[in-house]
C-alpha cells in the first residue's frame, strides 16, 4: 500500500510542478499581447484562447497537487476544534463521498473529449478557433489525477487510524500490566 501512495504522491508532485511551469508561457503570451496590442497596435488572434487554456490547465493539473499538500479549503472553525483521530474521520468520510463522484465525473468528462474529438469541435472563442478535445483532455487527466490522489489519502487515513488503535490498545496492555 505504502509504494502505491508513496507512487502517486510522486506523479502527482510531478505533474503539479508542470503545472506551475504553465505559468511561463502563459507570462510570455500575455506580455506579447500586452505588447503587441499597445505599442504597436496589432493585438493577436490567438492570445484570449492561449490565455484561458493555460490558465484553466494550470488551475485543473494543481488540484491533486492542492490536495496532496493540504492547501484545499477547510473550516477551520470546525476540524481545528477536532481531535486528529475524530479529523482523519471525518475526512475519510468525506472523501468517501469525493471518491465516486470524481471517478464519475471522470469519466463523464472522457466521454465528453471524445465526442469532442469525434466531431472535431472547435472553441468559436476567437479567430485561432482552436479544437477542444486538447483541453478537454487536460481536464480528464486533472480529473483522474484527483481520483488517484483521493485515494491515496483515504489510504493515508486509513493507516493513520489503525496506527492510532494499536498506540492506543498497546498504551491499554501497558497500563493494566
Amino acid at each position: 500500500m505504502n509504494w502505491f501512495v508513496r507512487t502517486i504522491e510522486r506523479l502527482t508532485g510531478s505533474v503539479g510542478v508542470f503545472a506551475a511551469l504553465l505559468i511561463v508561457p502563459l507570462i510570455l503570451a500575455t506580455s506579447y499581447e500586452v505588447l503587441s496590442r499597445y505599442a504597436f497596435n496589432a493585438p493577436t488572434v490567438w492570445a484570449y484562447e492561449i490565455g484561458y487554456m493555460l490558465t484553466g490547465s494550470h488551475f485543473l493539473l494543481a488540484m491533486a497537487f492542492a490536495l496532496r499538500e493540504g492547501q484545499h479549503i477547510r473550516i477551520d472553525v470546525f476540524s481545528g476544534k477536532f481531535s486528529p483521530r475524530t479529523r482523519a474521520i471525518v475526512d475519510l468520510a468525506l472523501f468517501s463521498v469525493l471518491l465516486p463522484l470524481t471517478v464519475w465525473l471522470t469519466l463523464a468528462l472522457v466521454r465528453h473529449m471524445y465526442i469532442a474529438y469525434e466531431t472535431d469541435e472547435h472553441s468559436g472563442q476567437s479567430a485561432l478557433n482552436l479544437p477542444v478535445w486538447p483541453f478537454r483532455l487536460v481536464f480528464s487527466i486533472a480529473f483522474a489525477l484527483l481520483v488517484l490522489q483521493v485515494a491515496a489519502e483515504m489510504m493515508k487515513l486509513a493507516q493513520q487510524l489503525r496506527a492510532g488503535r494499536a498506540r492506543g490498545r498497546g498504551a491499554d496492555d501497558s497500563g493494566a500490566a
